[in-house]
């Protein structure tokens, strides 16, 4: 008799594990867009993962490799070579306050995204960002727009280079302001191509001047978000290259000489 009650004890535990086990609550997926890397489960392997790709996206058709990932709070900090010329150099990067997709650790948005390197590629948005000022949406038949090609800068900017300086011919950010960036830079004759991609919904320009901020060719006028792919012939000599936008965007630029 003993034995039967030990036994029908054990049959009525292990019915109540069971029982228990049953209605246990399932682990419910994160369906926010995104969330701070300091709010979830944001490992190692997820920082190389997002950093090595905001490198990519910078660096463009430049090789780029990160080397090294640490996680900092809410940001990301790394390291990454990248080939300049003959020579490979390596640069800091930083993302600061990052947050992410917790269904793709990889999509991200960042309050800053700072590429500590020398190549002519520009981050106006944050990296992969898409956070936009305060937006003031261009009217497609406003007069002063359609203007621009025949309009001068007049932004407090040099009209001759000291050439004996030995970075004389280097891109150089030279003003950036109110979501204007401005870059001196130097082309023997032949073509600029502009490559990269816009994230607003409202307003991209890049124009072409002088030193004396006469404004060259057609400028590349873009009201929605999409690849950027342009180019414009120049002659040899210095130039200044104006952004202006409106929303998150990267810009590369590639001379081809004839």
């Amino acid at each position: 008799m003993k034995k039967i009650l030990t036994i029908c004890m054990a049959v009525l535990l292990l019915c109540g594990c069971g029982k228990r086990q049953k209605t246990d609550p399932e682990i419910t997926p994160d369906t926010r867009e995104s969330a701070s890397i300091t709010e979830i489960d944001f490992t190692q392997a997820d920082a190389e993962r997002l950093l090595t790709k905001a490198v990519a996206d910078h660096c463009g058709s430049v090789a780029c490799k990160v080397t090294s990932v640490r996680i900092a709070g809410s940001d990301l900090i790394g390291v990454y070579t990248y080939s300049s010329g003959t020579d490979e150099k390596s640069a800091d990067v930083i993302l600061h306050n990052v947050s992410v997709s917790p269904a793709d650790k990889t999509v991200f948005t960042c309050d800053n995204a700072e590429f500590k390197d020398n190549l002519p590629v520009i981050d106006g948005g944050g990296g992969g960002t898409d956070t936009k000022p305060d937006e003031q949406k261009s009217d497609e038949s406003d007069p002063q727009e359609s203007a621009a090609p025949h309009q001068k800068g007049n932004y407090d900017l040099s009209d001759h280079v000291d050439e004996s300086e030995e970075d004389a011919t280097d891109d150089q950010k030279v003003y950036d302001e109110n979501g204007v960036q401005i870059w001196r830079i130097y082309s023997n004759k032949g073509k600029i191509e502009f490559t990269g991609t816009y994230s607003g919904d409202s307003k991209f320009i890049i124009q072409v001047m002088d030193l004396e901020q006469n404004v060259k060719g057609e400028p590349v006028n873009i009201k929605t978000a999409g690849d950027i792919d342009a180019s414009m012939k120049v002659d040899e000599g210095y130039y200044y290259v104006k952004i202006e936008a409106v929303g998150g965007w990267s810009l590369y630029w590639n001379r081809i000489y004839e």
